[in-house]
C-alpha cells in the first residue's frame, strides 16, 4: 500500500521532504526541501536565489535565525512565487542561507508557506482543541 510505503520512508529518513518550485524574475528552479513546522520562514540556498534572479547580498531586510553554530542574521528576499503541495503563493518572503553540504535537502519549507496549504490548515484546525490556550 502506498500510504504504508510513504510512512516507512519518512520514519527511515527522519524528515518529510517535498519538491518546491521557486519562480524568480529570470527563471525558475525546483529544489528538494524538508517540511519544517518549526521554521517560521522558508529558507533557500543563496545560490538558488542568485540562479532565479535575486542577489541576497543587496537585501536590506535581515532576520536573526538560530543555527547549529549559533545565531546569525540572514537576508530576506521576496520571491515572485513559490509552488508546492498543490498550492502557489505569490510575492512570498524567504530567507537565504545554505544548509550543510551533507544535508539530504537543499532548504526548509517553513510555516510562512505551509499556512496556505489547505490540508495543513485542516490539520491545524484538528489539533487546535489540544493546544494550550
Amino acid at each position: 500500500m502506498l500510504e504504508q510505503a510513504i510512512i516507512k520512508k519518512i520514519l527511515k529518513e527522519g524528515i518529510v521532504s517535498v519538491y518546491v518550485t521557486f519562480q524568480g524574475p529570470t527563471t525558475s528552479r525546483i529544489i528538494k526541501m524538508a517540511v519544517d513546522t518549526g521554521a517560521t520562514f522558508t529558507m533557500i540556498p543563496c545560490e538558488i536565489a542568485r540562479d532565479i534572479g535575486y542577489d541576497p547580498v543587496l537585501s536590506k531586510k535581515r532576520v536573526e535565525i538560530s543555527t547549529a553554530s549559533g545565531m546569525i542574521f540572514t537576508p530576506v528576499i521576496k520571491i515572485n512565487s513559490v509552488a508546492c503541495l498543490g498550492t502557489k503563493v505569490n510575492e512570498m518572503e524567504v530567507i537565504c542561507h545554505d544548509l550543510p553540504v551533507e544535508s539530504p535537502v537543499e532548504g526548509l519549507l517553513g510555516l510562512n508557506f505551509l499556512v496556505y496549504v489547505l490540508e495543513f490548515k485542516n490539520f491545524l484546525l484538528k489539533i487546535n482543541r489540544f493546544l494550550p490556550h
